[in-house]
């Protein structure tokens, strides 16, 4: 039994919230071979732009995507937000 045998024999044996978690890591990790792929850039995404995994299509960074340079974006959304106030209506929705 190859790989993709095993992987689908344990994908089966999933509740269906988790196989959609393992179909979005493999589209993504389909897109980054294609973006590896991709001789020249189609788009160039500028330094410090946090783009999602999804909707990324054909985008080829001029460099390989890297999160940590991530910290502290956004942090201008938190600037007037009560942060008390937000974390107890995130654990009310959690009920």
């Amino acid at each position: 039994m190859g790989t993709p045998e095993k992987i689908y024999e344990l994908v089966k044996t999933l509740p269906e919230n988790q196989v959609a978690e393992v179909l979005d890591f493999v589209e993504f990790l389909r897109q980054k071979v294609q973006l590896q792929s991709e001789a020249t850039p189609q788009t160039v995404i500028p330094k410090g732009t946090l783009t999602g995994l999804r909707g990324i299509g054909t985008v080829k960074p001029d460099k390989p995507l890297d999160f940590r340079q991530a910290a502290g974006l956004g942090q201008d959304l938190w600037q007037s937000a009560d942060v008390e106030q937000y974390i107890q209506q995130e654990r009310s929705a959690w009920d």
